[in-house]
């Protein structure tokens, strides 16, 4: 039988502890058990209800006393005091006076006063931050928590192009098994190695763009900055103990810059960066500190986190105890030292855009001045204030004698498990050993991981006595091991997937704190969360740091092996995290495309404690327009919450227009919508490829319906938006006109673009030639297309040549249908027959073709026999189908069919309509020539059979 859920069925009479009242009551008798606090002993009392183990109060007790302020023992759960109990009444307050039949009942007397009505429940959950109302304590349960483990297994990666990296990556290996004093790495590793030296101005010189793009550098630089964090943490966490996290924090911000100086020099000492000759003349510091993380992320990424960690402790001396250069930076030392006088900095900057040179100047309130440059504000103000130090060493000195050193802590004996935690932090602490395969080694790091800053201070003599202390110091551990883990599973994904991403392929954002409480509520934490009485254990904050605590207890007993053995709850969340941007920054991003300027103001309300925001957006476009919008969220939102619930609106509402909701909306959020549009169509100027790429993903004006193909949708977009702006504004800005072009084109034929990629596709195997072959078709469709006048003039050349090489039949079913073709719909014919002649030339067979129009549409539909179809045409189809307008390219088992959709509309577009779809059509000629244009050859013509 569970502790403290044991039944009695008589207690002798006791004086009743309710203040004011002297009656023996044998209910008022519980079972005491003795706990800690933080000022002595104090007793914890359970009453042992004789009908139920849950500790229900009691309603002839007044407010405040023993009975109603205790909770169950078995539940776990600490003292905790119901709102409005246990306070002194206020001078002057009422005074209640009870009932005699509803005070105490006497001894032995079976009756008790009937119980209030039970309060109505909660229409919602509180929020995060307030405190919760008291209700009565539930019956223990334990929480069901997914224990199981696996192995990860990763896609394989692309192998760097050997015409980059040639052998280079055999001398980078070399260089860093000479650092690490022995070390055989396999040819996988090796060209990567290869690749990790370069930098991006030797991928633009040496013409590799189309191979490798510059963002799979920031990949490899990302993921070893993370691995750097994690090696300086796990090394910290070896010799020393901060009392407080704050001090962590700073001291592994100075240990980063000082390594990260240490591997830098390292690099440029090997002649390991590979840069243009242009960055060769001059090489900035921080090209080396980058090339020197990305070899640390090849080798995290290639399962060599040992080998990474090896070679910073030989680069960096200093890993593994501490460090003199690690002491306060020199600006942190110059305004200690001239406290007093007062210290004021200015800057000045000379030479280009992508090689400045800041200069800082520090004065002091006396007239004390020095100065100092470097290639960033930050570096420029750090050695003007070395300077200062430098030219004034007697106040340095005193300042120095002054100021207390704070020596390194000492490694503290391992935390224990509490002896006396409730069932239901000893289960979670269990279920956590369980799941991370840690056994019963760790269960007081575990323990650690789950106690919350607030408990400590109510318990410290059950903390001392445990070696414990609150998770923050795990949290900071383990917030940057998540970021770790959360990196090397993206990196791996994005480059498995290939060579070339773009931008948003490319971003890895750090995890926050809404991501890691995802986590922490999956796995159940708050459950067996150690929290004081004023804490719920449920806010946001507290369940995310101890899912990084937990993380990080794992991480110190396994180190990398959670990079390829993890419980699966852990490894779902690592593979579902989406690294995108946050609506503030989403929406900060497009203002600044379209000039529109704008900041956000807050209300304030409620107590101290349970404070409320709500965050007021003002927008003021290109013309001088301003508009406000204000989002209110229930609950306790902070300031972050509110403006990010505010940005998010804005967002919703700007796309409306797409869903097709627009009559629905209310008349503030259209007058939002309109001052939108009508700000993004004034203020759009000439975008860069990056600011096109930007807006593309957010599917501003349409672009994401025209590169997509959804011509349909955008027609129904376009006419939504004509009725909302009205007709005065049917005017569209030359910029839009010019701007639908380029997107398209960045699309189909851009750096990033499916054409571009299957063209760079590196290899020898057959599956890389026929996507180069692929490529090559799709782009001569693109460019010039064949002589012919007519889809027949098209099949009847083709016919000419094929006919000798195999067997063709051709079936024309085109008869008296019209058929409006582009000039680009004749070239992706051409090709389409050619590739699948080509298909049955190789497999020495015959092909089918059979031409039909239905609904304006021309169908082709090519037969071939004994050739395995999908191998040899869905890349060809799936690059067809994407880069050319109009244009369907189907692959069965034994057949290709091309639909080609003509244009039977003759209404006339309105302006907006008609500038995207000229754009989608490649071009305003194109349009006209497709409107003037009469069916493909006379009608009569068309019941002809060419075809022997």
């Amino acid at each position: 039988m569970p502790r403290g859920t044991g039944r009695r069925t008589s207690w002798p009479a006791r004086r009743c502890r309710t203040r004011g009242c002297g009656r023996r009551c044998a209910r008022s008798v519980r079972n005491t058990h003795a706990t800690t606090s933080g000022s002595g002993t104090r007793t914890a009392l359970t009453w042992l209800a004789t009908s139920s183990t849950a500790a229900t109060p009691r309603p002839d007790c007044p407010p405040g006393s023993p009975t109603n302020s205790r909770t169950s023992w078995t539940a776990g759960m600490t003292h905790r005091r119901p709102a409005g109990g246990g306070r002194r009444r206020a001078l002057g307050a009422p005074t209640r006076v009870l009932p005699t039949s509803a005070r105490c009942p006497p001894a032995g007397s079976g009756t008790h006063p009937p119980k209030p009505p039970a309060r109505p429940a909660r229409s919602a959950p509180p929020a995060a931050g307030q405190r919760p109302s008291p209700e009565p304590v539930r019956p223990y349960s334990r929480a069901e928590r997914r224990l199981d483990v696996h192995d990860v297994t990763y896609p394989a990666l692309c192998e760097p192009p050997v015409s980059l990296v040639g052998t280079y990556g055999q001398e980078v290996r070399e260089i860093v098994a000479k650092a690490v004093r022995g070390w055989d790495a396999g040819p996988e590793v090796t060209a990567w190695l290869g690749l990790a030296a370069e930098h991006r101005s030797h991928l633009y010189e040496s013409h590799h763009i189309d191979q490798v793009t510059p963002h799979v550098l920031g990949l490899l630089d990302r993921l070893g900055a993370t691995a750097l964090d994690v090696i300086l943490l796990d090394a910290y966490a070896r010799w020393a103990t901060p009392r407080k996290v704050g001090e962590q924090s700073s001291e592994h911000a100075r240990r980063r810059a000082a390594a990260g100086l240490a591997l830098g020099a390292w690099a440029a000492k090997q002649g390991l960066v590979r840069m243009g000759a242009g960055e060769a003349q001059q090489p900035a510091r921080s090209v080396f500190e980058g090339v020197a993380r990305q070899i640390l992320g090849v080798l995290s990424l290639c399962g060599e986190h040992d080998i990474a960690q090896r070679l910073v402790a030989s680069v960096w001396s200093d890993l593994d105890r501490p460090s003199a250069e690690t002491g306060a930076d020199p600006v942190t030392l110059a305004h200690t030292a001239f406290q007093k006088e007062g210290l004021t900095y200015d800057y000045d900057e000379e030479g280009p855009d992508h090689r400045k040179v800041f200069r800082a100047t520090v004065r002091t309130g006396t007239g004390r001045m020095a100065g100092g440059t470097g290639q960033s504000k930050k570096a420029a103000r750090a050695a003007a204030a070395r300077a200062l130090l430098d030219a004034y060493p007697k106040v340095a000195a005193a300042a120095g004698a002054e100021r207390k050193a704070t020596p390194a802590n000492l490694p503290t004996a391992s935390p224990l498990p509490y002896a006396q935690p409730g069932n239901r932090h000893r289960d979670a602490v269990s279920d956590l050993a369980a799941m991370f395969e840690l056994g019963h080694r760790v269960d007081g790091l575990l323990a650690q991981a789950l106690t919350h800053a607030s408990w400590v201070h109510e318990n410290q003599a059950a903390a001392t006595a445990a070696r414990q202390r609150d998770n923050h110091l795990l949290a900071h551990h383990g917030s940057h091991v998540v970021n770790h883990l959360a990196a090397h599973v993206r990196v791996r994904q994005a480059l498995a997937h290939g060579l070339t991403p773009d931008e948003d392929e490319a971003l890895i954002l750090t995890t926050s704190d809404d991501d890691t409480a995802r986590l922490g509520a999956t796995l159940q934490l708050a459950e067996g969360l150690l929290t004081s009485r004023g804490e719920s254990g449920q806010s946001r904050t507290a369940v995310s740091d101890a899912t990084q605590a937990v993380v990080a207890a794992a991480w110190r007993i396994h180190g990398p092996r959670l990079l390829r053995r993890r419980p699966a709850v852990l490894d779902d969340w690592l593979s579902a995290l989406e690294h995108q941007h946050d609506p503030v920054t989403i929406l900060a991003t497009m203002a600044t495309t379209y000039g529109i300027d704008h900041d956000y103001t807050y209300d304030v309300s409620g107590r101290d404690h349970l404070k409320r925001f709500t965050a007021t957006i003002r927008l003021r476009d290109a013309r001088g327009r301003v508009h406000r919008w204000t989002e209110r969220l229930p609950g306790t939102p902070g300031k972050p919450e509110a403006k990010r619930a505010t940005a998010e609106a804005v967002l919703d509402i700007l796309a409306t227009p797409v869903n097709g909701a627009v009559d629905d909306l209310p008349a503030p959020e259209r007058d939002l919508l309109v001052f939108l549009l009508r700000a993004e169509l004034d203020g759009l100027g000439q975008p860069t490829e990056r600011q096109r790429a930007r807006m593309l993903a957010r599917g501003d004006l349409g672009t994401d319906l025209l590169t997509t193909g959804d011509t349909e949708a955008f027609l129904a977009w376009a006419e939504r938006i004509r009725q909302l702006l009205g007709p005065d504004s049917t005017a569209v800005p030359d910029a839009l006109r010019e701007l639908y072009p380029k997107v398209l084109d960045d699309t189909r034929l851009g750096p990033g673009s499916l054409l571009r990629r299957m063209a760079a596709e590196p290899g020898s195997d057959v599956a890389s030639v026929v996507r180069r072959n692929a490529a090559d078709a799709v782009r001569r469709a693109l460019s010039s297309g064949p002589q012919a006048a007519s889809v027949r003039d098209v099949v009847q050349d083709w016919w000419r040549d094929q006919a000798p090489a195999t067997g063709v039949t051709v079936r024309d079913d085109m008869r008296q249908e019209i058929f409006r073709p582009l000039p680009i719909h004749l070239g992706a014919l051409d090709e389409t027959l050619k590739w699948g002649g080509e298909a049955a030339e190789a497999a020495d067979t015959r092909i089918d073709v059979e031409l039909t129009v239905q609904d304006g549409t021309l169908h082709v539909w090519l037969g071939l026999d004994k050739v395995d179809v999908r191998v040899a045409c869905d890349d060809f189809a799936r690059l067809l189908s994407h880069a050319l307008p109009y244009t369907d390219c189907l692959v069965g088992d034994d057949h290709v069919l091309l639909r080609l959709h003509g244009d039977l509309e003759t209404d006339p577009l309105h302006p907006l309509a008609a500038a995207g779809m000229d754009a989608y059509a490649s071009g305003p000629k194109d349009r006209r020539r497709l409107i003037e244009q009469v069916a493909d050859g006379p009608a009569e013509a068309q019941d002809k059979q060419p075809y022997s």
